[in-house]
């Protein structure tokens, strides 16, 4: 079944058009929960996992309570490290079941260049494309890396604009079990 996974896109799909009010009703996948599950399993506390990814007590625990977080607000850096730390593959605890198995094909250095050949061809500047896109991409082009500080909702959009399928771009978790 792909439920989460389209609860996840039109949930991103109607941000850009939704009021702060919609977007906290919006039918996001359970991954709140998902890594709260994660975390018990791993016998952390919202402390530990907390200090070891570099922010507060208090945004961690947000990623726990809101299913929109992890998408509109944690970095793909982030969500890697998330991952490791408790020994879940990012893409498992964004789609659950249905990411069991995936892995990134897409590495970052494929969507610049697909960023690149996008404004070639269609004879815009970066400027241009991010503004369409809705995100900076300047730096990208230089700086694939760069990618790494967006989040998954950034991630989404852009591989949106090059017709790549978002999934298959998440940042594996290093050094994480694949489920």
């Amino acid at each position: 079944s792909q439920d989460e996974r389209r609860r996840a896109e039109l949930a991103l799909d109607g941000r850009a058009s939704a009021d702060l009010s919609d977007l906290r009703r919006r039918q996001w996948p359970s991954v709140a929960s998902r890594i709260r599950e994660a975390r018990l399993r791993a016998g952390l506390s919202h402390t530990e996992v907390a200090r070891s990814l570099g922010m507060t007590v208090e945004s961690y625990a947000d990623l726990e309570v809101h299913g929109d977080e992890a998408f509109t607000v944690a970095s793909l850096r982030d969500l890697a490290a998330l991952g490791r730390i408790l020994g879940v593959q990012p893409r498992l605890l964004l789609l659950g079941p249905e990411g069991e198995g995936l892995q990134q094909t897409v590495t970052f250095g494929d969507i610049a260049a697909r960023l690149a050949k996008h404004t070639a061809e269609r004879g815009l500047t970066a400027e241009q494309l991010g503004d369409h896109i809705g995100w900076d991409i300047k730096d990208l082009l230089l700086d694939p890396e760069g990618l790494w500080g967006f989040n998954v909702e950034g991630l989404y959009e852009i591989c949106k604009a090059v017709g790549v399928d978002w999934v298959t771009a998440v940042p594996d978790a290093v050094g994480a079990s694949a489920g």
